[in-house]
């Protein structure tokens, strides 16, 4: 039986430090983002220069597919070149797209893209102002994770859940320190010290 409590209290404790480890890094992402939001609203936030994106078409399969996160970094214009993925606005449509050529037009670098799964190229050129970054790299299937953490029952069911296990986790710290008191204070009056 007692093999079976241990087992339990491991589960707890693995349960709880996933839970620290991968869901508050990302709620304190969400909170970062909503409150750069707030501050520059129309721009899309970032990170010390990484944007992060949710792919929601297959237009890039099977490089990128959907559900995956992608990360890009707002770079240069001449560090982009044929063949880079890159991630632009046009209009206020979000493309994550491959750089198939580029022609210069009165100063201005034009870049031609076209996704890996499409059989031809983009109608619109994209300018460098429209480009948000260079895919740097992808988080497969992350998209998921991300989808259910908007559910607000979802989040609600998770953060009940890390309240919990943080209560738990509290009391079995307190037993742990009540329990030296009182081996510390047997061995005192045992003159076992």
């Amino acid at each position: 039986m007692l093999e079976k409590h241990g087992d339990f209290k491991f589960l707890i404790n693995l349960l709880i430090y996933m839970l620290y480890i991968i869901i508050i890094p990302i709620i304190l992402y969400d909170i970062f983002l909503i409150i750069q939001t707030a501050v520059k609203p129309g721009v899309t936030p970032d990170l010390f220069g990484y944007k992060t994106f949710t792919i929601i078409s297959g237009s890039m399969e099977p490089t990128i597919n959907i559900d995956d996160i992608i990360i890009v970094k707002k770079v240069d214009k001449l560090d982009i070149k044929a063949n880079d993925i890159i991630t632009f606005k046009i209009e206020e449509e979000v493309v994550t797209h491959r750089v198939i050529d580029f022609k210069v037009i009165d100063n201005n670098i034009i870049y031609i893209t076209k996704g890996d799964g499409n059989e031809v190229t983009d109608i619109q050129n994209v300018r460098y102002e429209n480009i948000e970054g260079k895919y740097v790299k992808k988080i497969p299937k992350a998209g998921k994770v991300l989808s259910l953490l908007k559910n607000k029952y979802v989040f609600s069911l998770i953060l009940i859940l890390l309240i919990i296990c943080y209560i738990l986790q509290r009391k079995n710290i307190q037993k742990k320190i009540k329990r030296k008191e009182k081996r510390k204070e047997y061995e005192r009056k045992n003159g076992l010290q």
